[in-house]
């Protein structure tokens, strides 16, 4: 703002204007817009190193996936066989046992993104087998619901799991609004569109206590697709999906279905699944594991529950044709 400085002798008055040296208002954009880029640059050159950093989590998930994107189909003379799910796989399978268990006849792997539902792994397997990956054996460790469910991980499956070739596809089958669908699109590029979910949750794990338990606790685990004919209605629009990804790249897809405390309708899937040329494992019919094989959230099985369903996926897997694991 313009001072002035006054001098009156009688009935005179001179005023001088000292013009301010404030920042015109073009390099003040300028001077915006590169603050803006800047910090842009910090969060997505930064964010997949925080969440390295801060959450195991993450760390487990890039190790798992840098290991199953470059599969063959035999390692060390032995087949290759690579589960992939959620939380469901990683509670309920004890993974270094089944490994020990098959040492002399397979060579397991696994990835495990929690939170994850079918439309998650239809499109993360077509981008891993696009990429190069080629188990001789892949295992999608989903519940019924999961199977039938319209959600995906939103912009961090974006990110890690979609391939830019299926984005049109990804739209129209999740269902996408024109917002939605642009921000799946920049997530595939951005590290930080993609890891700001993750980096919110490991965030409130440092600074809540056990928020681990307390996210266990009330998260919501399904899709809440629960009617028999929803169920089989996905499964028979979904299951000739897996069998033509399975068909393209020359590998085997089975779909294994946990323990479940009631009725979810998993062995009418299985018997569909045998007509559409899609195995599909049933371990344990529903509520034949007993409660206190589970968790408090009656939906993961405790460490009890988890031997028990390993020993019998270890045996189904141990049971499969060396010809056509090959």
């Amino acid at each position: 703002m313009p001072s002035s400085i006054s001098n009156s002798e009688g009935t005179a008055e001179t005023a001088v204007v000292v013009p301010s040296r404030g920042v015109n208002s073009r390099t003040g954009i300028i001077l915006l817009l590169s603050g803006v880029f800047l910090i842009l640059a910090g969060l997505e050159l930064f964010s997949p190193r925080i969440l390295m950093r801060f959450s195991r989590i993450q760390r487990r998930i890039t190790s798992e996936m840098a290991q199953a994107k470059h599969l063959a189909p035999v390692n060390d003379g032995h087949p290759t066989v690579l589960l992939v799910g959620n939380s469901l796989l990683n509670e309920g399978v004890k993974i270094d046992t089944l490994r020990s268990d098959l040492s002399s006849d397979y060579a397991v792997s696994r990835l495990v993104i929690e939170q994850t539902h079918y439309l998650d792994w239809y499109f993360g397997l077509r981008r891993l087998l696009e990429e190069g990956s080629h188990p001789s054996v892949i295992i999608l460790t989903l519940d019924p619901s999961q199977l039938a469910s319209p959600f995906t991980m939103d912009e961090s499956f974006a990110r890690r799991q979609m391939s830019i070739r299926d984005f049109p596809q990804v739209v129209h089958d999740a269902k996408l609004d024109r917002t939605t669908a642009s921000n799946y699109f920049f997530a595939h590029w951005s590290n930080w569109l993609g890891d700001k979910g993750f980096i919110r949750q490991a965030v409130m794990i440092l600074l809540v206590p056990n928020f681990r338990e307390l996210g266990a606790r009330i998260a919501d685990h399904g899709s809440h697709v629960n009617d028999r004919e929803r169920l089989l209605a996905a499964a028979q629009q979904r299951l000739p999906q897996l069998a033509a990804l399975a068909d393209h790249y020359g590998v085997r897809i089975i779909v294994l279905l946990p323990p479940a405390l009631r009725e979810n309708y998993s062995v009418d899937i299985q018997q569909l699944g045998a007509t559409l040329k899609v195995p599909i494992w049933v371990p344990s019919p529903p509520g034949e594991f007993s409660p206190d094989l589970f968790l408090k959230d009656r939906f993961h099985l405790n460490d009890k529950g988890a031997e028990i369903f390993t020993a019998r996926l270890t045996q189904s897997i141990r049971e499969l044709p060396h010809q056509g694991a090959q």
